[in-house]
Order: structure tokens, then C-alpha cells, then sequence
């Protein structure tokens, strides 16, 4: 006991006071001296266990109801209850932390894709079909304008066997206008209608942007007809 004691009051006046607070405890365990929860209770004070300071000098005054320190150790008990009484009050008063914001990332605007464009073959496809199609119109405007120049003829061979008609020549003019025009119309549909066809047909072939057709009518004086230009 005296070993422990002489330890916990060398820790004691070094300021090492939970080692202190051991030693004393080792000392009460052997001998029982209520002194030494005294002991005890002020090593808790100075190392600032208020809580525990307060419990040990409560338990000293049970142990020793007539100690002659009672009225400074009573001071002490009711010291330790107002700072840890205003202990409380002061961690319950501070607000708790505040807390950032959470920060919302915005993602970058999507950029979306433009359409691929259409394939070359395809785009030639639709120039033959266009071309081809011309091609069959002019073709049906060289049989009407054709029949329409054959009626005239007509009109005038009549006439001309007929002696008693007069010979009328607005008939014969018109008749070459509307023959000129289903000549032109025959030879522009029938360039437009094969150009057309060879498209449709390197349009399939996979390489249409490898060629290319165009038709153009050609008038002259004393010549109507038209070129077709293919490129390989």
C-alpha cells in the first residue's frame, strides 16, 4: 500500500494525473483508507474528469461522514455540478455545423448527330429514275405531237385532191410546227429515257459516283435534236 501510495503522490506532483488516479486506486484496493478516494477525486479534478472528480468525492463522504475537509469538499462537489451543469448548456447551445450545399454538376449540352448523308449510288438512283422519267415523257409527247402532224398531212393531201377546197396554209404550218416538235420530243425522250436507264443501272453497280449522264436538246437551223453525254 505505502509503495502504491508513494507512486500515485510522485505522479501526482509531476502532473501525470491518470496515472496518479491508478496508483491511488491500487493503494485503496490494499487498505481501504477513505483518504485515498480523496486523493483520487482531486487527480479527476485536476485532469479535468469533472464527472468523475464529483462521483469519488461523493463517495469519500459516504465512506467518511465526519471528516474535518467536509464543508471544502462539499464546496468542491457543488463547484464541479455548476461546470458541468454549464458544460452542457454550452454544447447545447452551439448550432450544429452547416452543412455546404451539395453542388449539382450540370452535364454538357448533348450535340446530337447529324443524319448520314444519303449514299452517292443512291443519290444517282433517284437522278436516273428523274432522267428516265423525263425521258418517257417526252417519248409520250413525240406520239401525240407525231399523230396530231400525221392528222395535218392528212388534212392537206385532202385538200389538194379535193379541188374544190380551198388550200389552207396555217394547216400546212402547223403541221411542220407539231412534226418539228415530235421530232425533238422523240429524240430528247429517247436520250433521256437510255441515260436514265444506265444510272439506274451503275446506281446498283455500287461505283454511281464514279459516273455521270446528261442530255440537252440541240436546235438549229434546218437541224433538231439533242447530245448525251456519259462520263465513266
Amino acid at each position: 500500500m505505502k509503495q502504491h501510495y508513494e507512486r500515485a503522490t510522485r505522479a501526482y506532483d509531476i502532473q501525470k494525473y491518470q496515472e496518479a488516479v491508478e496508483e491511488y486506486q491500487r493503494a485503496y484496493e490494499i487498505g481501504g483508507d477513505p483518504a485515498m478516494l480523496f486523493n483520487i477525486a482531486q487527480a479527476y479534478r485536476l485532469n479535468d474528469q469533472l464527472s468523475e472528480a464529483m462521483r469519488f468525492y461523493k463517495r469519500y463522504l459516504q465512506r467518511s461522514p465526519n471528516a474535518r475537509n467536509r464543508d471544502d469538499v462539499e464546496r468542491k462537489i457543488a463547484d464541479l455540478d455548476k461546470q458541468i451543469e454549464a458544460r452542457r448548456q454550452a454544447a447545447a447551445s452551439v448550432p450544429p455545423p452547416v452543412q455546404p450545399p451539395p453542388v449539382v454538376v450540370t452535364p454538357p449540352p448533348v450535340i446530337p448527330m447529324p443524319p448520314p448523308a444519303p449514299p452517292p449510288h443512291k443519290s444517282v438512283s433517284v437522278a436516273g429514275i428523274v432522267l428516265a422519267s423525263v425521258g418517257g415523257a417526252a417519248l409520250v409527247t413525240a406520239v401525240i405531237t407525231g399523230k396530231l402532224a400525221s392528222n395535218k398531212a392528212d388534212s392537206l393531201t385532202k385538200a389538194s385532191m379535193n379541188g374544190g377546197s380551198t388550200f389552207d396554209p396555217k394547216v400546212e404550218s402547223d403541221g411542220k410546227r407539231l412534226n418539228t416538235i415530235a421530232i425533238i420530243s422523240a429524240i430528247v425522250g429517247a436520250a433521256a429515257a437510255a441515260g436514265g436507264a444506265t444510272l439506274i443501272i451503275l446506281s446498283r453497280s455500287g461505283k454511281a459516283d464514279e459516273h455521270s449522264a446528261m442530255v440537252a436538246p440541240v436546235i438549229a437551223e434546218g437541224m433538231a435534236g439533242a447530245t448525251a453525254i456519259l462520263h465513266f
